[in-house]
């Protein structure tokens, strides 16, 4: 049989443990909140220094920068739409290139990799893409490049 003291110190103990897993619930959760705000004031700042440092060029070329396709550096004609452009186009390239590429090796390793060979083809896809994608674009220039010359 269990005393009434014993139940009584059991009692105080869980009623210990219960008040430090709130305590730690509420840090945890001003933490979160915290660290978010901090997120959110460190991308204003980061907007409001990439418009601090473009208002020269805006106030210099007016806001048809945008939508002037001409470059012209010896003439000092900037125009930001070929730019734009060709961003835009290469990323939508990417991903259509991209997606399915990455779907398949998805569905390669979690459906169809034997056993044996789903952690070393993991691993390997997890190191490429920890490459920095210009390393990519150099490699490209520098290989692919003379090839697509001479085709």
């Amino acid at each position: 049989m269990v005393d009434a003291t014993s139940q009584n110190i059991g009692m105080r103990i869980g009623a210990h443990v219960a008040r430090r897993q709130r305590l730690a619930d509420a840090g945890f959760r001003v933490a979160t909140q915290s660290f978010a705000v901090l997120v959110l004031i460190l991308l204003g700042g980061a907007i409001v220094s990439l418009t601090v440092g473009a208002l020269p060029a805006l106030q210099a070329f007016g806001p048809g920068f945008f939508l002037d396709p001409t470059w012209q550096p010896p003439k000092e004609i900037f125009g930001g739409l070929a730019p734009i452009y060709g961003t835009l186009v290469t990323s939508v390239i990417a991903m259509i290139i991209a997606v399915p590429v990455s779907f398949g090796i998805a569905i390669f390793l979690t459906e169809l990799c034997p056993p044996v060979l789903r952690r070393p083809v993991g691993i390997a896809i997890e190191l490429l893409a920890g490459i920095p994608s210009i390393i990519y674009g150099i490699w490209g220039f520098l290989v692919l490049g003379p090839v697509l010359q001479q085709t």
